[in-house]
């Protein structure tokens, strides 16, 4: 039988999904390596149809955005998309860093970023937000604890950041503190990137499931009230408001994972990875389910995502990367491979 979230209080849901979803993908780190099989096709959206969040998880002290996400929330079909974007994704922004992570800075706000950034893919970034790693902990212990199915024994000492982690394999309820440390442990996965990514989706399936749980609408917004205080953002309570009674019309929904589709690639001069987006693979993407303007020629019109001196750049932006779409239930099931 599927695994359906029934819930009475879907006005404030999504909103909250939205929101809090970035508490369960903060501080990634490494180089990202993905790639996978597609198991669905959407349906074309239209900008009108869509409501994009981008959502960042900040390190204060180095100034860069480690989790770069985007989360399409469809108005005509109730669908919600989560879009993990590697923070090793080659981007030109006037700097002489070329990781996306380094945007946000160097073009002096998350604003600017945003605008930047929706310029570049071809759609309208309608809403931003960017949470610190002292938020992840409020809100995990507000929900009071995630479940979560730990894949391997996860052990990792790191005095100088004051970092010891040390959780069991198995399903548990994760509060505040061992939530971050999941979410921070980076040495054991075989995969790099791609195990770590994927175990931030199953992570995050089980924040939206617990969020549905919830039965207390006064909690519920007081939680998005927490999420709000707790960021840089340009959402406001009245948003809040507006988008949840334009969602509480849809009939149905449903809610997808997947990582922008590309390669991982060392630069042969510098020696610095890179994650190159597929140009295709990505303007299909947009244009499926995050509400492209026009068409896939209005994805990278000029060239931000890749390096015109690099034919090894070139080669991968060119090629079509198939992209893994997981479902709830995929995530639920544990179909999402984490190693």
């Amino acid at each position: 039988m599927k695994n359906v979230f029934k819930i009475d209080l879907k006005v404030v849901l999504f909103i909250l999904t939205v929101m809090v979803c970035l508490a369960v993908v903060l501080f990634a780190q490494g180089n990202a390596r993905s790639n996978g099989d597609v198991t669905d096709t959407a349906i074309r959206t239209s900008e009108a149809e869509v409501c994009n969040f981008l959502l960042l998880g900040t390190d204060k002290a180095a100034g860069l955005s480690d989790v770069i996400m985007l989360v399409s929330v469809n108005l005509s079909n109730g669908s919600i998309n989560f879009m993990q974007i590697p923070r090793d994704t080659y981007f030109e922004c006037g700097s002489t860093y070329k990781k996306l992570n380094g945007a946000p800075q160097t073009l002096g706000s998350v604003k600017a970023f945003a605008e930047s950034l929706g310029d570049a893919m071809g759609i309208k970034i309608n809403y931003y937000l960017s949470l610190g790693l002292e938020a992840v902990q409020k809100m995990v212990d507000f929900v009071s604890g995630i479940e979560v199915d730990v894949p391997f024994d996860m052990d990792y000492e790191d005095k100088s950041q004051n970092l010891s982690i040390h959780l069991k394999a198995g399903k548990q309820t994760l509060d505040g503190k061992s939530a971050v440390e999941f979410l921070r442990y980076r040495a054991g996965y075989i995969t790099g990137d791609l195990g770590r990514i994927n175990a931030q989706k199953l992570f995050m399936n089980a924040f939206v499931k617990r969020i549905g749980e919830m039965g207390n609408p006064l909690a519920l917004f007081n939680l998005c009230r927490l999420v709000l205080s707790n960021s840089e953002t340009n959402i406001k309570e009245s948003d809040i408001f507006s988008l949840c009674l334009k969602y509480a019309r849809v009939k149905g929904g449903s809610v997808s994972y997947m990582t922008a589709p590309g390669e991982a690639l060392q630069d042969a001069n510098s020696g610095a990875w890179y994650y190159i987006l597929s140009h295709s693979s990505m303007a299909e993407l947009v244009c499926d389910r995050f509400g492209a303007r026009e068409d896939k020629k209005d994805f990278d019109k000029a060239k931000r995502f890749v390096d015109i001196n690099e034919k090894s750049f070139y080669d991968i932006y060119n090629k079509f990367c198939e992209v893994k779409i997981y479902s709830a239930d995929d995530v639920e099931n544990n179909e999402v491979n984490i190693n």
